[in-house]
């Protein structure tokens, strides 16, 4: 992957200096785009998407924290900070952005380049998250709730089965464990469910147990391999395929990513 990157200083000499003496192959990076002052930075972050962002605090039209106040949320850039004197609240506003780097003037091409490094790691890290993120939106589709009350699901037969598989998630469940409670053929409950929710039951199933994981995840605290469990995964090897195939990532690494 080559990332790309952004050098936004309105001294001329410096964001020359920064372009032209690192080696920005052998940092994975394509040759970096510049801006001379804060608005047109705003301007190439909008156009360009880039992946890493290096601002001077102190820029002509708009800072380096107006910059990131703008764009950083919308694009998820890793930024790096540069700044001709050290100032700590500068520092920790700077930081409420996912700042990675504060490094001060004269610039110490070494420093930079560790800088830079962190930056793509952060990176890496914030498109996961993102796509972990666009993924539980999907996830989201079969809440229950919203099932219960969507006019679709009129067939009571249907309803049963939501119904039931909302309070009896953690515990294995067939349709034919179903078939047998409800007095249906198997044949018919997986006909009629796929007709009405749109997908089958087991990946209905799958993704209600995902969803409450990922509730479990973000606000109990408790370790990954007993929420498996408290979603119906009693198999921890399956559990982690599993959410794999919903989040793109393991139930540990989405727990790395939120912390």
């Amino acid at each position: 992957m080559s990332y790309k990157l952004l050098v936004a200083e309105d001294e001329d000499v410096i964001r020359r200096g920064l372009i032209y003496s690192m080696n920005w192959r052998a940092l994975d990076c394509s040759e970096p785009l510049e801006a001379g002052d804060g608005e047109e930075a705003v301007q190439k972050i909008l156009e360009h998407r880039p992946d890493i962002v290096i601002l001077d605090i102190n820029m002509p039209v708009l800072g380096g924290l107006q910059v990131l106040e703008s764009t950083q949320e919308q694009c998820g850039y890793a930024p790096i900070i540069l700044s001709g004197y050290a100032d700590f609240e500068f520092a920790q506003t700077a930081m409420r952005y996912g700042v990675s780097s504060y490094l001060l003037k004269p610039v110490d091409f070494g420093r930079l380049g560790e800088a830079i490094e962190s930056a793509k790691v952060e990176r890496q890290r914030t498109a996961m998250f993102r796509q972990t993120l666009a993924k539980q939106d999907e996830l989201r589709q079969v809440d229950l709730l919203a099932q219960l009350r969507d006019a679709r699901v009129k067939n009571e037969a249907v309803r049963a089965m939501l119904e039931y598989v909302e309070g009896h998630y953690a515990e294995k469940i067939t349709v034919c464990d179903l078939a047998r409670l409800l007095c249906y053929s198997d044949t018919f409950l997986t006909r009629k469910f796929k007709e009405v929710v749109g997908i089958n039951f087991n990946d209905y199933l799958n993704r209600l147990r995902i969803q409450k994981a990922i509730g479990l995840l973000l606000h109990s605290g408790k370790r990954v391999q007993q929420i498996g469990e408290e979603c119906g995964f009693h198999d921890y090897k399956y559990f982690n395929t599993v959410f794999r195939k919903y989040l793109g990532c393991s139930a540990g690494e989405f727990l790395k990513y939120i912390k």
